[in-house]
């Protein structure tokens, strides 16, 4: 079911789409995390942002 409400659809992005990936581990930490929450490590990259239709 679409999000027709803007500030609604702009909240639930900014849920699922602004945070780093742990490149070890592959645990989903918060975008000012430095170092991985679970494993340690300081390699982290972020999500991968692009919307569109799945296939």
């Amino acid at each position: 079911m679409p999000i027709s409400d803007p500030e609604k659809k702009r909240i639930a992005q900014q849920a699922r789409l602004v945070m780093k990936i742990c490149f070890k581990c592959g645990a989903r930490n918060d975008i000012n995390a430095t170092r991985c929450r679970k494993c340690r490590n300081p390699y982290l990259r972020l999500k991968n942002r692009t919307l569109g239709v799945k296939k």
